[in-house]
C-alpha cells in the first residue's frame, strides 16, 4: 500500500503584513487624535480669558447662584458669553433673568 503524502502550503507573509499594519494605523490614530486633544487643550488655555467677538483678553466672570456668565468689558464690544447649559439655567428660574439683566447692565455704569 503507498501512503499518499499531503502537502500543505502556509503563507504567512501576507497575514502577518496584513496584522502589523493594521497594528500601526491603530497607533498612528491614537497619537493624531492624542495629539488633536493636546492641541486643543493648549488653544483654550492660551485664549482662556478672551472674547469671542472681538479677540481681546477682557472677559469679566459675572456670578448669581449657580449661573456665570462671561461679559467683554471692551468698550467697543461688550458681549455677553454663555458656557453650555447657562441658558437653561438661567430660564429655568424666570427671577434670575432679572439679576443677570441688572449685573451685565452694571458693569456699564
Amino acid at each position: 500500500m503507498a501512503q499518499e503524502k499531503t502537502f500543505i502550503t502556509i503563507s504567512t507573509g501576507d497575514h502577518e503584513d496584513l496584522f502589523f499594519k493594521e497594528q500601526e494605523q491603530e497607533k498612528i490614530r491614537k497619537l493624531r487624535k492624542k495629539a488633536a486633544q493636546e492641541s486643543n487643550q493648549k488653544y483654550r488655555e492660551e485664549h482662556k480669558n478672551h472674547c469671542f467677538r472681538c479677540g481681546t483678553p477682557s472677559l469679566a466672570e459675572i456670578s448669581y447662584g449657580t449661573v456665570k456668565i462671561d461679559v467683554c468689558i471692551n468698550d467697543q464690544c461688550g458681549a455677553v458669553h454663555l458656557d453650555p447649559g447657562e441658558l437653561e439655567a438661567i430660564l429655568k428660574d424666570r427671577d434670575s433673568i432679572e439679576k443677570v439683566r441688572k449685573a451685565v447692565f452694571s458693569i456699564f455704569k
